[in-house]
């Protein structure tokens, strides 16, 4: 029964609400498991030269800090083995890409509806491409819902 458990959870982290509620539902399955987390920040490339890709490489490194540290704080999440990288590439093909190995589990965030582009998820990317299992986590119901308008009684 074990080998069914995954040995390496890896999680999408964008900044999004989404990705901040897939990144703790990894944690937590991976305290359940035993499994160890590999959040993983994709950059899309824009550079040119090896200076610019340099620069861009940076700033994905500083941005996954900032990310974790509004995810968990200073520290690491406690009970897990926990690491992230920041990869330059699209979202969908860096997390297939890392994903690869027997025991990955792979947890992203589900995508809000869009009416403009369908079809374009990162989330659907992964399900239709990756060779390990995919957890597409739905945010909670009160996060999904906008808020609408305030109306007031007036008496």
């Amino acid at each position: 029964m074990t080998q069914d458990l995954p040995r390496r959870i890896i999680v999408g982290l964008s900044g999004s609400l989404e990705s901040f509620t897939a990144l703790h539902r990894a944690v937590a399955e991976a305290r359940r498991c035993g499994a160890e987390v590999l959040a993983v920040l994709a950059v899309p490339p824009t550079a040119h030269t090896p200076e610019q890709v340099v620069a861009e490489r940076q700033l994905g490194e500083r941005l996954l800090s900032s990310l974790l540290e509004d995810a968990f704080g200073a520290a690491a999440p406690p009970g897990v083995r926990f690491s992230a990288v920041s990869l330059l590439g699209g979202a969908g093909p860096v997390l297939t890409g890392v994903a690869d190995r027997e025991g990955d589990l792979l947890v992203v965030g589900a995508p809000r509806r869009r009416l403009r582009f369908p079809g374009t998820s990162t989330a659907r990317h992964c399900a239709a491409r990756a060779t390990c299992p995919v957890l597409v986590v739905p945010l909670p119901f009160a996060a999904a819902v906008p808020a609408g308008p305030q109306t007031t009684a007036t008496l």
